[in-house]
């Protein structure tokens, strides 16, 4: 069995000596290819890869060094071995810097030596060829690495970008929603002053049982969203309707009542033209509902009514009551467990009651003290005429 595949290429001006050597070589194993004439050494260099070049030292046209030089050039990992008689140490260092030599070997030669001076420069030609390989691998992994980290900063980049967008986006969305609740509110505050100075008040109890630690974050926003929109129903009433207390539905006659009782709906309705969250509608719609079942307009009890809308209830009572703060405060209490769950109570006077920011004044004085355009709407809640009127600065 061959001791190795890699050729071997054999140089010296003497036929017998390279006979010799391409016997001895061959028997062991070795591919071996051999040459007298140096010109055609390269030839051969410059057609094939040899793993290790022999060459004599002292040939007729050119030198063994000078040969070793040139074949260093063409093939940089082959295993350069110079064969010579001559054994003075100038010739020798000469023939180590031009050819750049991994061994030296004088003649006459021992087998043996040559042998394993053939496997070793074997052994080096396999560890320089797979180094070079691997310098060569590494090089592409790491252009190819440098091309990945290239594209990875600009999808960064891009990653960046996007986001900067969204949060753009986002914060345009908050914004045209937050301009959206104002616009309801205005709306609100045109058709009936009153309705938008309660809604107010409304809001800002809300915020306060919303910030008890009770809500979940989503809860917290169909709590606060509701309480904008609440009464956003109203303006599609007719508008003397609209300014009478909607606390005491009974006290109009059938088709006003049914008018009124309905307006939840069309609260529920226009409310998810604003926020998409199903559980803003039904706040909405359920705020006027009573624990004990009593409200409108699908009469719905308990639990059966969203905590937050039982929460906006109490807070929708409270400021809409014209009772004083301790009477209105004492009517809750009453009707704790009745009209109003217990719990929404108790989380409603937990709050800091403001009595003097109630809305506690009576809707025939806050609609004499605020005086809006009476030809917005006709009888039916329809828009029939251009302003006549402003609204007081103090709104």
């Amino acid at each position: 069995m061959p001791r190795s595949s890699h050729p071997i290429l054999v140089v010296d001006d003497d036929p017998m000596i390279l006979k010799i050597l391409k016997v001895t070589l061959g028997n062991a194993g070795f591919d071996v290819v051999v040459t007298t004439d140096p010109e055609e050494a390269l030839a051969f260099a410059r057609e094939r890869e040899f793993a290790v070049v022999v060459s004599d030292q002292q040939m007729p046209t050119m030198m063994g060094s000078e040969l070793l030089s040139q074949i260093a050039i063409l093939q940089p990992e082959a295993t350069r071995i110079l064969i010579t008689g001559v054994r003075s140490l100038e010739s020798f260092v000469d023939a180590v810097n031009r050819g750049e030599l991994f061994r030296f070997v004088t003649k006459p030669w021992v087998r043996a030596e040559m042998l394993a001076t053939m496997q070793n420069a074997i052994q080096r030609y396999e560890l320089v060829h797979a180094k070079a390989q691997l310098e060569r691998q590494t090089q592409l992994l790491n252009q190819e690495l440098a091309a990945a980290n290239a594209r990875l900063e600009q999808q960064v980049q891009e990653l960046e970008h996007q986001r900067q967008l969204l949060e753009r986006s986002k914060a345009a969305l908050h914004h045209n929603f937050d301009r959206s609740l104002e616009l309801c509110h205005r709306i609100l505050s045109i058709f009936h002053p009153h309705l938008g100075a309660k809604t107010k008040a409304v809001v800002h109890l809300c915020q306060q049982m919303a910030e008890t630690g009770l809500f979940a974050p989503e809860q917290k926003h169909v709590l606060l969203v509701s309480a904008w929109l609440h009464d956003v129903g109203l303006t599609g009433l007719p508008r003397e309707l609209a300014t009478s207390n909607q606390q005491n539905p009974d006290g109009f006659p059938g088709d006003s009542r049914q008018i009124l009782l309905e307006h939840p709906i069309y609260g529920q309705t226009l409310a998810s033209f604003v926020d998409h969250h199903q559980a803003v509608g039904e706040t909405v719609r359920t705020h006027h509902e009573r624990f004990d079942g009593s409200g409108y307009p699908d009469g719905l009890s308990g639990t059966q009514i969203p905590w937050t809308a039982r929460c906006l209830a109490v807070a929708d009572h409270y400021v809409s009551s014209d009772l004083s703060h301790e009477q209105i405060t004492e009517e809750l209490l009453s009707q704790s467990g009745r009209a109003f769950d217990p719990e929404a109570v108790r989380l409603l006077l937990r709050c800091q009651l403001e009595p003097a920011s109630r809305s506690h004044r009576s809707l025939d004085s806050w609609h004499s003290a605020l005086p809006v355009n009476r030809g917005l709407y006709g009888p039916a809640g329809k828009f029939v005429s251009e302003a006549t009127e402003a609204l007081s600065e103090n709104l």
